[in-house]
């Protein structure tokens, strides 16, 4: 009996406010042995959560099913999608082999006349006689001129007439010098052709300006100063 009263003379030799001066222990928040974390209201099991409400699974179950569904479309317009740009590059490499033939066919008439005209220069150039004169070379250089004009024609271009003393055209030639003249009635017209040009049959679009001499008017006083 003797332990148990010195504890209670220890007890009393306490003081009143000692429980107040104690330092609170901080409570552990890890789970024990049997899964349960302590709280204040009492432990809470981790290993068994309570189970969802049966409306609340289906939906969630409902939303995963969709998710599913969308990344397989998703895959699905992906495959086709790699797809048509195979099948757009194999278009468009037969595409520009046909352009290519294409082109080749147009050009070979105009191929041949270059051979011949290649040719009948070399030939012509092996047998000019030293006493050519020069009308009997500029006839052969004409000759020669005639028979790219026949290629040009062939490949749908035409030679632009030439109209000395008719009014300058913009669209179809460019200045390539001004002559001075004391007439007004002259005055914008052509006064010689330099290079002639070339435009397409069908349309008459311009390929090759023509280049001419202008006439433009300006006073005696000012030729003669």
């Amino acid at each position: 009996m003797r332990p148990k009263a010195r504890r209670d003379s220890t007890a009393a030799e306490l003081p009143p406010d000692s429980a107040q001066l104690t330092e609170p222990v901080e409570q552990c928040d890890c789970p024990d042995e049997d899964g349960y974390i302590p709280d204040e209201l009492g432990v809470v099991p981790m290993a068994s959560a309570p189970p969802l409400p049966a409306a609340l699974a289906n939906r969630l179950a409902a939303i995963e099913a969709q998710l599913a569904e969308m990344a397989r479309q998703l895959a699905g317009e992906s495959a086709r999608a790699l797809a048509r740009e195979r099948v757009i590059d194999r278009q468009h490499a037969e595409i520009e082999r046909l352009k290519a033939i294409e082109r080749a066919g147009q050009l070979r008439p105009v191929v041949t006349d270059l051979c011949r005209l290649r040719n009948g220069l070399i030939r012509q150039a092996e047998t000019v006689p030293a006493e050519m004169t020069g009308r009997q070379i500029a006839s052969l250089l004409q000759s020669f001129a005639a028979t790219v004009e026949e290629m040009l024609e062939r490949c749908g271009v035409t030679v632009l007439p030439q109209g000395v003393g008719v009014d300058f055209a913009a669209s179809r030639q460019q200045v390539a010098a001004v002559v001075e003249i004391n007439d007004p009635e002259r005055d914008g017209t052509v006064a010689e052709v330099v290079q002639d040009g070339y435009a397409e049959n069908d349309g008459g679009k311009v390929v090759v300006p023509a280049r001419v001499k202008v006439h433009r008017y300006v006073t005696k006083e000012k030729m003669d100063g």
